[in-house]
């Protein structure tokens, strides 16, 4: 039997990426990086292919030719490798990075404080979950708020990643805090405006490129972050996106590769995501979603000379721009994460976001565990159990009911099967009408009551008490040093 599947009407060429290829390094030739930092660029200055005009870099099509070869001979074969990977196991995540947080109890929306995120962090346990760390407290000053972020997840996970950090003074402390936990400290360089690099994030990278080059194993490189925000900070089309993230993420790579040939900034390549024109925001959720997951996975092989035959997602990123725990949410939620799913993706994530990422919800985060469910037993209806289509003792079972010896609900063989052909929500009852209006709660009643037990059961993570300790003593130090 053979089924039918939409295919896209579009791909990424190896003609078409060649021409975006071209433009990216037109412009880094002819335009050239604004690199406002005088000691970056004094650093960099003079070497072939190099030329600097003010805080301008241009980058000739010769060198860039050369680093843009050696990235794609780097990459082919781990895209080759990952492409023979058998699909993973099902598994969902928390994202978060959220300012705000909907109060369970009341339903309304304030600012996070470090008590929502060690419940927020308790309940994620509860779950079997890990992730991203739900949301940043502001109940205290703003230079402590990334500290009270590392801290507070380190104190209360081992599978709760904290991440990022705004100020250049917060890095001192943050690398203790990483030294403490035996963790490498992280530098990110953002791309804030086109063609230009942060003038911000290379102080942070040239205050801490002498330690890494006495211990590397202390610094990582991150990623460049540079967001796809298409029509807003780049082209609105996927190949105005992909041009801009090769002249800028991949010259800002090329940047990092003059200045320390062993330091690999990794670049970005995205033909973008959806954006609302009218609010000047992300759509996420948007029905388009799934087509510029496709477009973006496959721009990398692209770039690479690869075309592969078989389109999996690799991730399922269940979204919505919705501010609030409704129809909505669930409605964006439920259709970019079973697109997803119906295509091949088995890793979820996004679980407990609202409004993008500006606001992190406890129900939101059990509904959409319940979500992440109802998908994977639809799609296991396509591989149902053995049991379903079972002839044996199948005339035994029907006569004795027939002559009244047993009967269907209550057999032997119902309760043996059950659970394999006929699995049941405990969140969404099929209940029927003249029960339901006897006490009126709904999905949402559920699953706030089920949050406020799961957080008060779930155990404390017990960090060793040295490491600790030795966080209080970092936070402390940080809070008489930053706080005015």
């Amino acid at each position: 039997m053979r089924y039918h599947y939409p295919e896209y009407a579009v791909d990424w060429s190896p003609d078409l990426m060649a021409t975006c290829r071209d433009i990216g390094q037109r412009l880094l030739a002819d335009v050239g990086l604004r690199v406002p930092h005088e000691g970056f660029v004094d650093a960099i200055r003079g070497q072939a292919g190099v030329r600097v005009c003010g805080d301008r870099v241009r980058l000739s099509r010769q060198l860039t030719d050369q680093h843009f070869d050696a990235f794609i001979q780097r990459n082919r074969e781990r895209l080759l490798q990952r492409q023979s990977q058998a699909a993973p196991e099902w598994s969902i995540a928390c994202d978060g990075f959220s300012i705000a947080v909907v109060d369970i109890e009341s339903d309304t929306v304030r600012e996070a404080t470090c008590q929502d995120l060690r419940e927020l962090i308790r309940l994620v346990h509860s779950l079997g979950m890990g992730g991203s760390y739900p949301c940043c407290p502001q109940d205290v000053p703003p230079l402590m708020r990334s500290l009270a972020t590392f801290r507070i997840c380190w104190e209360e996970s081992d599978r709760i990643r904290p991440f990022d950090y705004l100020d250049i003074r917060q890095t001192p402390y943050l690398f203790e805090m990483h030294r403490v936990m035996e963790q490498p400290f992280v530098i990110n360089v953002n791309i804030p405006h086109c063609m230009t690099v942060s003038p911000h994030d290379l102080d942070v990278f040239l205050r801490w490129y002498p330690v890494w080059a006495r211990n590397r194993d202390q610094i990582a490189w991150y990623s460049i972050c540079d967001y796809a925000m298409i029509g807003i900070n780049r082209p609105l089309s996927a190949t105005g996106s992909v041009a801009t993230y090769l002249a800028q993420s991949f010259g800002t790579h090329v940047l990092f590769q003059l200045f320390d040939p062993e330091i690999e900034m990794a670049p970005r390549l995205l033909a973008g995501m959806p954006v609302d024109l009218q609010t000047m925001g992300w759509s996420w959720g948007s029905p388009r979603m799934h087509l510029y997951q496709f477009l973006n996975e496959r721009a990398l092989p692209a770039l690479c000379g690869l075309s592969p035959d078989e389109y999996r997602p690799t991730y399922a990123f269940m979204c919505t721009s919705s501010c609030a725990v409704d129809a909505r949410s669930g409605l964006e939620k439920m259709a970019t994460g079973l697109t997803a799913a119906l295509q091949g993706a088995r890793t979820f994530g996004g679980a407990g976001n609202l409004a993008v990422d500006d606001l992190f919800s406890g129900v939101q985060l059990l509904l959409d565990v319940e979500i992440f469910e109802y998908i994977r037993e639809l799609v296991g209806g396509f591989y149902p159990h053995p049991d379903l289509m079972d002839t044996e003792g199948l005339y035994e079972l029907i006569r004795e009911v027939a002559e009244g010896q047993a009967e269907f609900y209550s057999h032997p063989d119902t309760a043996a099967k059950v659970r394999h052909l006929m699995p049941v929500s405990k969140r969404r009852p099929a209940e029927k009408l003249r029960s339901w209006m006897l006490h009126h709660r709904n999905l949402k009643d559920r699953l706030r009551e089920e949050a406020l037990e799961r957080i008060a059961a779930e155990p404390a993570y017990e960090l060793d008490p040295a490491k600790r300790q030795e966080l209080a003593r970092i936070y402390a130090a940080a809070e008489r040093e930053l706080v005015a």
